[in-house]
C-alpha cells in the first residue's frame, strides 16, 4: 500500500482553510504549518509587428504539503535515521527522539515540507494525521482522515490508495513551480487548472517566469 494526496486545483479557492486545520489539530503556529496553500502566477505581454499585444498571464492555487515521495529525498539525507519510509504504507514518518537537528531534511526536501521547531531545534513534519503509522495499516486500524482534507468545504484534497487516486485522477504529479517528478517521485496527483496549463504551455517556465506570492 502506498497512500498519497490529491489536490484538484479547479476546486481550490485559496481560502486556507486546510491550513487553519493543519495548525489546530498539531497545536502549532503558522509559521510551522504542515501544509501551505501559495498562488503562484507568471507569464508576460507579447507585441506583434503590426502593434497588437497579446497576453500569456496565469496564476493558480497549490495546497502543498508531505507528499510521501517515494524516494524521499529527506530520508536519504539524515544521518540518525530519524526519517524512514514505513514499507506498509509508503508513508514517511520522523521520529522526532533520534533527530539531531542538522536540518539537512530541511535543506533537501523539494516541497518544504519539513520545518525545524525553535523550541528544540528539531525537525518537524506532516504525519498526515495518522500519528504512528501502524494506524493506517489495513488490518491494523482505520486510516484516519488527515484534518487538512476534512477542513476544505470546496473538497479539493483527498488522501488514500494513491493506486485508486492515479486511476481516477491521472498521474500529473507536476506544474511549475514544483520539480520534475523524477526529483522525488511524489505520491501527489494534481487535477489541472487552465492556468495550469497554460503555464505548462508557455516556452521557459522553469526559468524564472514564475513569481511565488504568499
Amino acid at each position: 500500500m502506498q497512500y498519497g494526496f490529491h489536490f484538484d486545483a479547479l476546486r481550490c479557492t485559496g481560502c486556507e482553510d486546510c491550513v487553519e486545520a493543519c495548525c489546530a489539530q498539531h497545536g502549532i503556529p503558522r509559521s510551522l504549518s504542515f501544509r501551505s496553500v501559495e498562488s503562484y502566477e507568471g507569464g508576460a505581454w507579447e507585441e506583434s509587428e503590426d502593434g497588437a499585444t497579446t497576453t500569456m498571464l496565469f496564476t493558480y492555487f497549490l495546497s502543498l504539503s508531505c507528499n510521501e515521495c517515494s524516494a524521499p529525498l529527506c530520508v536519504a539525507v539524515c544521518p540518525t535515521g530519524a526519517l524512514r519510509k514505513d514499507a506498509r504504507t509508503g508513508l514517511v514518518s520522523l521520529d522526532e527522539s533520534v533527530c539531531s537537528g542538522c536540518g539537512n531534511c530541511v535543506e533537501e526536501c523539494p516541497y518544504g515540507a519539513l520545518k525545524i521547531n525553535p523550541d528544540d531545534g528539531r525537525a518537524m513534519k506532516c504525519d498526515a494525521c495518522n500519528g504512528s503509522v501502524s494506524s493506517a495499516v489495513p488490518g491494523v486500524g482505520p486510516l484516519v482522515v488527515p484534518s487538512c482534507v476534512e477542513a476544505c468545504s470546496e473538497h479539493a484534497l483527498e488522501f488514500g490508495d494513491i493506486v485508486r487516486l492515479r486511476a481516477l485522477y491521472g498521474s500529473v504529479a507536476s506544474v511549475p513551480p514544483l520539480p520534475p517528478v523524477e526529483v522525488a517521485h511524489p505520491n501527489l496527483v494534481l487535477t489541472m487548472a487552465p492556468a495550469m496549463l497554460d503555464s505548462l504551455r508557455w516556452e521557459g517556465g522553469r526559468e524564472g517566469l514564475f513569481e511565488r506570492r504568499l
